[in-house]
């Protein structure tokens, strides 16, 4: 069974419009970002790096980019 051929016209609808989720507060488009964070081990007093995806928009973004 071969590919379902696409329109020029389905193409170019496919490709407009906000991508993702959309915030009820501010009407951004709602990003996926990676926070690193560096935290301070108890057990052996060393340092270990968590890593965390975030949504962020517009609302909240000063929070994790500063």
């Amino acid at each position: 069974m071969g590919k379902k051929k696409r329109t020029f016209a389905d193409k170019v609808a496919k490709g407009t419009g906000p991508r993702g989720e959309v915030c009820p507060k501010c009407q951004a488009v709602i990003r996926n970002i990676k926070v690193v964070r560096a935290q301070r081990s108890e057990q052996n007093d060393s340092w270990r790096f968590v890593e965390a995806v975030e949504k962020v928009c517009k609302c909240n973004e000063k929070e994790f980019l500063g």
